[in-house]
């Protein structure tokens, strides 16, 4: 019996190497003399997600009351901002995103002159920044990757109650305030994959031949703001006597310098 069975198991093994061979020779040649099968290429990623902060500096703004007073000493003290977005990869070099972030309270302060006096005034600010960005990334091959963007977008400004001090101690609050206004920006920086490389010299569109799979990258640079303008609530007077003194106190040419730093998760 055990005679048998091995004399199934080696007519077997005879006639699957016999049909192999056949099938090799109906090809044009040996199994041996056949070059490698290609690797599985594994897709491009498509879309990804992203998480920013930053830190801003402001411009020197301009602020006037009813056209009539130009504020000086004017100032939009540092702030934080936190955001997010989704994007989309056009190709190897080109991307797009829509961002949407909270910019965090920031002091602005002012003075003018009336009445042969100086009034001081102060207000919160915090805004809403949506933006539509589109970038170019110049070395895709490597860990680090610069790149340059420009964005379009808007801004929901949102200004908190505040107040004009006197010299001679007389009080006045301004009204807090809500408005839209088109926002711009200019982008440069690095992205640092944090897990792997780019496609090795000479590599197809594709990942195999070395590529090693992007999924997370690490995103510091620089961005430039146009934050068009905000306008306050009317000023009222309190001392000496209640009544509205000036109507929206208008701040314009709000222009922000950041420092960002993110993250950036690839979709496959």
């Amino acid at each position: 019996m055990i005679a048998t069975r091995s004399s199934l198991i080696v007519g077997a093994l005879a006639a699957l190497s016999a049909a192999t061979s056949v099938q090799a020779a109906d090809l044009g040649g040996s199994i041996k003399d056949d070059a490698m099968p290609p690797l599985m290429q594994q897709s491009a990623a498509r879309f990804y997600v992203r998480a920013d902060g930053s830190y801003a500096t402001y411009d020197r703004p301009s602020i006037d009351i009813d056209g009539k007073f130009d504020m000086y000493n004017t100032k939009i003290d540092n702030a934080w901002s936190a955001g997010g977005g989704v994007g989309y990869y056009i190709n190897r070099n080109w991307r797009t995103d829509f961002t949407l972030e909270q910019r965090f309270n920031a002091d602005v302060t002012g003075s003018y002159q009336f009445n042969g006096g100086t009034s001081d005034g102060k207000f919160g600010l915090k805004s809403t920044l949506g933006l539509f960005n589109v970038y170019y990334d110049f070395d895709t091959r490597t860990r680090f990757t610069p790149y340059v963007g420009a964005g379009l977008g808007w801004v929901n400004h949102k200004t908190s109650v505040g107040s004009f001090t006197d010299a001679c101690g007389c009080m006045s609050t301004i009204e807090s305030g809500s408005n839209s206004s088109v926002a711009g920006a200019l982008m440069a920086g690095v992205a640092v994959n944090l897990t792997g490389r780019g496609p090795s010299a000479g590599s197809g569109e594709g990942y195999a031949g070395g590529e090693v799979a992007r999924n997370l990258y690490l995103d510091m640079g620089y961005r430039f703001l146009y934050l068009g303008e905000a306008k306050t609530g009317a000023v009222n007077a309190v001392l000496p006597v209640p009544m509205i003194v000036a109507a929206d106190p208008t701040v314009s040419e709000i222009h922000a310098h950041e420092f960002r730093v993110g993250l950036r998760y690839d979709f496959r």
